[in-house]
């Protein structure tokens, strides 16, 4: 039933004017004020239903890798104000073959979609012993275990062996503020994003598991590096001079294997 859904919406949409989907575009491009995108070059995704109170647009276009792939702005509406966060690899394999794209499909999908607007249904597809999503663009999870859920915005097979890239966001006041510090971002490889898929996520425990070596030739790994809530600091992030604190996460234990 998703496949023929999705199929009845991009018909569609096909039979909007290509100039009604430009003005579309402009008139995100001016709510966001980013100009740094060729928005003439793209198509959107409006998702229908609000995610964690958000009315969310992706505008995605054709971009270089070592396979072509398609990226994307991001774009979080709440209350009349915007936020804008970009991924790399739009995370969503309706619109996207990501970085396992043998057939130059996303060349295919974008030529289809080009200039369009297609409304679409989001989505959290889960895998079966997997606590992540996949195949989701974003998504909303409480990753530091403070009971306030953090925004991940995925991208899509563009990490070591493929796996997904993850940039974990604290929400204050409305705004978008990076985690930039281990675990959540080590970006030694120069990735571009701060985290892959590889960690592992205990919520009952509150533990981040990381194992080591990451990518081709780290299996078995050599060992793991476990982190907890730290009981010595907080993260500290400052808006319009008030302080917001949130968990901030120690290693507590290495595993040599």
């Amino acid at each position: 039933m998703f496949i023929t859904a999705v199929l009845s919406m991009l018909v569609a949409s096909c039979h909007r004017s290509k100039s009604v989907a430009k003005e579309e575009m402009m008139k995100v491009v001016d709510s966001t004020e980013t100009s740094d995108i060729n928005w003439n070059d793209s198509f959107i995704v409006a998702y229908r239903q609000p995610v964690n109170g958000y009315m969310v647009k992706a505008i995605a276009k054709l971009a270089s890798s070592d396979v072509p792939i398609i990226s994307a702005n991001l774009i979080f509406e709440k209350d009349g104000k915007y936020f804008t966060l970009h991924t790399q690899c739009f995370g969503d394999t309706v619109y996207s073959k990501g970085r396992l794209d043998y057939d130059e499909e996303n060349t295919e999908i974008f030529r289809r979609l080009r200039f369009n607007t297609i409304q679409a249904d989001y989505h959290e597809y889960k895998e079966k012993g997997r606590l992540m999503p996949i195949y989701t663009p974003f998504f909303f999870r409480d990753l530091d275990f403070d009971g306030v859920e953090e925004l991940v915005i995925v991208h899509h097979s563009m990490g070591v062996r493929f796996c997904d890239g993850y940039d974990i966001y604290r929400i204050v006041e409305g705004k978008p503020f990076l985690i930039n510090h281990s675990p959540y971002n080590n970006n030694v490889e120069e990735w571009g994003f701060g985290m892959t898929d590889y960690p592992e996520f205990d919520f009952q425990k509150k533990t981040i598991t990381c194992p080591y070596p990451e990518g081709p030739g780290g299996l078995p790994y050599e060992g793991r590096t476990i982190y907890g809530i730290s009981k010595k600091q907080k993260d500290i992030v400052t808006v319009n001079g008030k302080k917001y604190y949130f968990n901030h996460m120690d290693v507590i234990k290495e595993i040599k294997e």
